[in-house]
């Protein structure tokens, strides 16, 4: 097996592999510029495995970033995936082998960190707790769009659907946006979530970027993603973001205010789109994940399982992993970290 390492590619070539190999958006290029107009210091790597023969075996996205401090930036270097390397062929065994070799480049590389997500990845556990990576457990819910309507609306429990019924009855309209007034609602929405969440003594969610066009215009623009907002009394109350890539839609960002959350517009936003997209030829939806255990009524993110599960949804076991390949450095960068907030 032979690691390439690319930073460029065609992007209808790269995408056609990404989805020959049943990859989620996560590995497309358009997910590549997304990010790097996002993170100004996460630089994109293009990964392919190839077999003895030369065929592709497996594709992978990743990106390099460096803190953009000068004193920490030496000591901060890291290689990260957001979804599993998307296997094309070669067996169970592919993927095991195209993490050793990711390893291996990002130790000579200079990495101190090698981390890999778990977005739209099933499984990935094993795997990764083979190989020694911490490894931290994820659920995501997913629906299967290759049903009929009737069908979906029937598998979900009935206060989804109550709720679904009440937001149609308080009259919130649901319209798909143009990217630059979409992402302008969908942004001040984000803020008004973020600070209930701080309100609660919850982390800061709140967008921070210095970037003169933000990078959610560029998805949008890219035909890869959709930002729909639900109006009431006049103005938008709530505003989602949603993926399309490979057949599978992904509910990627999503903002709220009071209002929304009365009236359940968030629940009708996700349940038209859901319909649009299925009437498109989506075949999966998936709704974003929550810790493993979220499942237990005493977790802070119960809320969140019993919602998404609510509407029908698959429940996909899953993990991320995070391994220090050079232990000394990244102590040494959390101590310069900690004293320079001081």
């Amino acid at each position: 097996m032979k690691l390439r390492i690319s930073d460029r590619v065609d992007p209808e070539e790269w995408d056609a592999l990404v989805c020959a190999a049943a990859g989620p958006i996560f590995h497309s290029s358009g997910w590549a510029a997304y990010t790097a107009a996002a993170v100004p210091h996460a630089i994109p790597r293009f990964f392919t495995l190839d077999d003895a023969s030369g065929q592709v075996s497996a594709v992978a996205l990743g990106f390099e970033e460096h803190s953009p401090h000068r004193l920490t930036a030496p000591l901060s270097g890291r290689l990260s995936l957001e979804a599993l390397p998307a296997v094309l062929n070669g067996g169970e065994g592919v993927g095991g082998q195209f993490l050793n070799l990711l390893e291996d480049y990002a130790r000579r590389s200079g990495q101190v960190e090698l981390t890999i997500g778990s977005f739209a990845s099933a499984g990935g556990a094993e795997v990764l707790g083979r190989l020694g990576f911490e490894l931290r457990r994820r659920l995501e819910f997913e629906l299967s769009l290759e049903v009929s309507e009737e069908g979906l609306w029937e598998g979900m429990e009935y206060k989804r659907r109550k709720n679904i019924k009440k937001a149609v009855r308080l009259g919130v309209d649901i319209r798909d946006l143009p990217a630059d007034e979409g992402t302008s609602e969908l942004r001040r929405l984000q803020h008004e979530s973020g600070q209930r969440i701080l309100g609660r003594g919850g982390p800061d969610v709140t967008h921070h970027s210095r970037s003169a066009c933000d990078p959610i215009v560029l998805l949008v623009a890219s035909g890869l993603g959709r930002i729909v907002g639900a109006r009431l009394g006049g103005k938008y109350v709530s505003a989602s973001l949603f993926t399309c890539f490979n057949g599978l839609v992904y509910h990627t960002l999503s903002g709220h205010d009071a209002t929304a959350l009365e009236s359940q517009a968030p629940t009708l936003v996700v349940w038209e789109t859901i319909k649009q997209y299925r009437a498109e030829g989506a075949k999966r939806f998936n709704f974003g994940g929550c810790s493993s255990d979220s499942a237990d009524p005493s977790s802070p993110e119960h809320g969140v399982y019993v919602y998404k599960k609510g509407f029908g949804a698959d429940t996909i076991a899953t993990a991320s992993g995070c391994k220090v390949l050079r232990p000394q450095t990244y102590r040494l960068a959390h101590f310069l970290k900690r004293a320079l907030r001081r």
